[in-house]
């Protein structure tokens, strides 16, 4: 059986993950011509390239994208292994991938980011899009939160729920509904923006006004909440949006909010984590700093759980 070096695990996911020799030599603390040697060993023990010219920088070969989640997962559990009973926050190099909607970012993100650079300045938080919902990343270690109204199960999935939030109504300064009494019946008569990452024209809000024998007339669809307060301050368009948004639709939009005149089912804003993570000290100081900040948006209208 061939000895590995687990040396070369570490340098592999650090070439992977700044696809440049000089950046992963900087990260490990070695030199350029010492990590350019271990990419020749790695490429030896793989039988793959790994890392291909292409103009001045380098690229990953499909191989190497094939396996490059799974290498950075090994690498963050093999470090909290060895850091997790002496753990020293301050020192921690690290990026903390966070999946999260774009909206919850805007609300959260930088509160999230001054708590968690407070003590372990070496984390970088790295939000990415939702894209689809599946528990592949989490697995690999690709992403490493969830951060949202997540739908995943199972036990792969550990769910922290962090607080509910309501839907509110947003429109421009001068709309009718900015001056008048808002009831069911002028809300569903107006014209109307969907937020919907599927591309759905309806939603709880439907639901809630069929029940009264009223329909709104969807207008125009967009794939996000952010990109519906944009629409509505610049049009008659009425939007709803999560109450723990109206904050920046009020002071970055300059947008009346509104209490919506039918109540429909809230979102259940929740982190989500691969069990493997529970106990490993970066991951949960992450988390508790999540969980701390998102709090804070209960003050915005969310329900504290």
């Amino acid at each position: 059986m061939q000895v590995f070096d687990m040396n070369l695990l570490l340098a592999l996911d650090s070439l992977l993950t700044h696809e440049s020799v000089t950046e992963a030599a900087e990260a490990l603390n070695l030199s350029v011509p010492a990590v350019s040697r271990t990419l020749g060993r790695i490429r030896e023990l793989m039988g793959d390239p790994i890392m291909v010219r292409a103009g001045r920088g380098l690229v990953p070969t499909p191989k190497a994208l094939e396996i490059r989640a799974r290498v950075h997962a090994l690498t963050q559990e093999a470090r909290s292994l060895v850091t997790a009973s002496a753990i020293s926050l301050s020192e921690v190099k690290r990026t903390f991938t966070i999946r999260s909607e774009e909206t919850l970012v805007a609300a959260v993100g930088t509160p999230i980011t001054v708590a968690v650079r407070a003590k372990a300045p070496g984390i970088t938080l790295c939000f990415a899009p939702q894209g689809e919902e599946s528990v592949g990343p989490l697995r690999e270690g690709s992403i490493d939160l969830d951060l949202g109204d997540i739908k995943l199960r199972g036990p792969e999935v550990k769910i922290q729920q962090l607080f509910r939030s309501q839907f509110v109504g947003v429109v421009r300064p001068g709309h009718r509904l900015a001056r008048a009494r808002i009831t069911a019946k002028n809300f569903a008569e107006q014209d109307h923006i969907s937020a919907s990452r599927r591309g759905l024209p309806w939603g709880p809000i439907d639901n809630a006004l069929i029940k009264l024998g009223l329909k709104r007339n969807v207008a125009l669809i967009v794939p996000s909440f952010y990109a519906a307060l944009t629409a509505a301050a610049t049009s008659d368009l009425v939007a709803a949006i999560p109450d723990f948004f109206a904050r920046t639709a009020s002071t970055l939009f300059g947008l009346h909010v509104f209490p919506l005149p039918v109540t429909s089912n809230p979102l259940r804003i929740s982190q989500a984590w691969h069990p493997r993570f529970d106990a490993d000290p970066v991951h949960r100081f992450v988390r508790g700093c999540v969980r701390t900040e998102c709090q804070h948006l209960n003050g915005y209208g969310g329900l504290q759980t």
